[in-house]
C-alpha cells in the first residue's frame, strides 16, 4: 500500500475522493471486533487477520514458527467486547532483530505471487469512512509512529489498479481514542480486494517499546455517487507538503470550488479547522492556516456545489 507499506515490506524482507453521499452501512471487517482469536506460530492471533510472524515464516519458507515474536498478543484491556489486539515492537531473540507488531486483514500471504504480502479479502463495497478506536505508547525519542493504512484494489486483466487509499500515523493517547477518517477514491468503480493494515512502527528503522492497541475496526457508509474529475482537477493546493502548515486553495476556472465551505481534520477525525464559505476574489489563493498544528497527515474536505472534494494535507 503506497509508500508506508512497501517501507514495512522492505524491512520486513531484511529480516530474512470521492463525491460521496453516504447511505446504508458497508460490510463489516471481519473480527472487526477482535473477539475471535485461533493459535498459528506457537501464538494466538485473531481470526481472519496475519502478523508478522505469519511473514518471517513465509520468508524463511517454514510451515510455522516454534516460537512467536510476541509482537501481536490478545489483550484484555479491551475498548468494547473482551479483547482488542495489542501490537509492540520487541526483539525477537530467534532472528535477533528489532521486530515491529504489525496485523494485515486476510488468511493468505502474497497469493498471487507478485511479492505483495498485503493479500487482503474479497471486497467489493465502497465504503466512505474508516472507524477504530486505539490506544498508543510511543517510545522517548522515536521517530517511528504506530500506523494504518487501508487500500481498495481491482484487477482486470492482469493490471491492478488502485480504487481507494487511505493511510496515517496515529499519536500517542492513554485511553481508547476514536480514529474516524474519509476513504479517498481514485477510481469510479467498484473494488474485489480490500488490504487493511496496522503497525506499530512505520518505519525501516524501528524502535523497542513502541505499543498499539487497537480495537473495534469498522467501515461505514457507502459511495453513491461518482467523482467528477473535471471538478477535482480544478482544485489546486500549495504548496503541499508545507513546512510551516500554510497551504493555498486555488481553482481559476471555477471560484466556486476552491472558495466553497471547508472542514480539516486530523488522522484521529478530530476537527482542527472549520471555514465558511469564502468570498470569489479569494479564488486564486486561499488560506488554510495549520499553523500550531502537528506535523503528519490532514483531510481536506470542501464541501462545493458539484459535491464533496477530498484531499490530503501534509505538515511537515
Amino acid at each position: 500500500m503506497k509508500l508506508l507499506l512497501r517501507t514495512v515490506t522492505a524491512a520486513l524482507a531484511a529480516l530474512l475522493y470521492s463525491s460521496a453521499a453516504l447511505a446504508q452501512t458497508a460490510p463489516t471487517v471481519p473480527n472487526g471486533a477482535m473477539e475471535t482469536w485461533v493459535t498459528r506460530n506457537s501464538g494466538e492471533v485473531p481470526q481472519s487477520w496475519l502478523n508478522v510472524d505469519d511473514v518471517i515464516a513465509y520468508l524463511a519458507d517454514v510451515p510455522s514458527l516454534p516460537v512467536s515474536s510476541l509482537t501481536m498478543t490478545k489483550s484484555s484491556d479491551a475498548h468494547g467486547g473482551s479483547f482488542a489486539a495489542q501490537l509492540e515492537t520487541k526483539v525477537f531473540a530467534a532472528i535477533q532483530q528489532s521486530v515491529p507488531g504489525q496485523m494485515f486483514l486476510g488468511t493468505r500471504l502474497n497469493p498471487n505471487g507478485s511479492g505483495d504480502f498485503f493479500g487482503g479479502i474479497p471486497y467489493t463495497s465502497r465504503p466512505t469512512r474508516l472507524q477504530f478506536w486505539y490506544k498508543a505508547t510511543i517510545a522517548p525519542n522515536a521517530a517511528d509512529k504506530p500506523a494504518f493504512a487501508i487500500q481498495l484494489l481491482k484487477t482486470n486483466g492482469g493490471t491492478t489498479q488502485e480504487v481507494a487509499y487511505i493511510d496515517g500515523l496515529l499519536p500517542e493517547a492513554s485511553t481508547y481514542t476514536l480514529v474516524d477518517v474519509p476513504i479517498t477514491y481514485y477510481q469510479t468503480f467498484a473494488p474485489d480486494t480490500m488490504q487493511m493494515f496496522f503497525t506499530s512502527s512505520h518505519l525501516q528503522n524501528v524502535t523497542v517499546g513502541n505499543k498499539l492497541s487497537v480495537d473495534d475496526i469498522t467501515l461505514a457508509g457507502v459511495v453513491t455517487a461518482s467523482r467528477n474529475p473535471a471538478t477535482e482537477s480544478a482544485l489546486q493546493i500549495y504548496p503541499n507538503p508545507s513546512k510551516g502548515g500554510e497551504f493555498s486553495l486555488a481553482s481559476l476556472g471555477n471560484a466556486a470550488i476552491s472558495t466553497a465551505p471547508f472542514i480539516v481534520s486530523d488522522v484521529t477525525g478530530r476537527e482542527v479547522l472549520r471555514q465558511a464559505a469564502a468570498s470569489p476574489a479569494d479564488s486564486h489563493g486561499r488560506l488554510v492556516d495549520l499553523r500550531g498544528q502537528r506535523p503528519g497527515l490532514y483531510t481536506l474536505r470542501l464541501q462545493t456545489p458539484e459535491g464533496h472534494i477530498v484531499r490530503k494535507l501534509v505538515v511537515e
